[in-house]
């Protein structure tokens, strides 16, 4: 039973994972869209492009998926990126 339990724990998380979605061990502070555009023209913070093209990220960017929060005292741009196999993985790029 306890091996069931694990393989369905086990699916779940992949399944989270797979879909951009997986419980954060701590909780973040996150900005709401508004909030980051202040911060953008406020100079506080850069563009997605603009850390996209600092961090040579390869691959295609999900924008529409990406969030600005705090980590370790500094704000960070998580986005999920689509390498050319089509295979999606969550990066932080640095926001600041």
């Amino acid at each position: 039973m306890t091996q069931k339990l694990t393989l369905v724990a086990a699916g779940v998380l992949t399944l989270g994972l797979a879909f951009g979605v997986a419980a954060p061990a701590v909780a973040q502070e996150c900005l709401n869209k508004r909030e980051i555009q202040q911060m953008i023209d406020n100079g506080e913070l850069v563009q997605l492009s603009q850390a996209i093209a600092q961090s040579g990220v390869d691959g295609k960017i999900i924008s529409s998926q990406a969030r600005v929060c705090m980590v370790g005292g500094q704000w960070e741009w998580q986005v999920n990126v689509m390498d050319e196999t089509g295979e999606s993985k969550p990066v932080s790029l640095p926001a600041q």
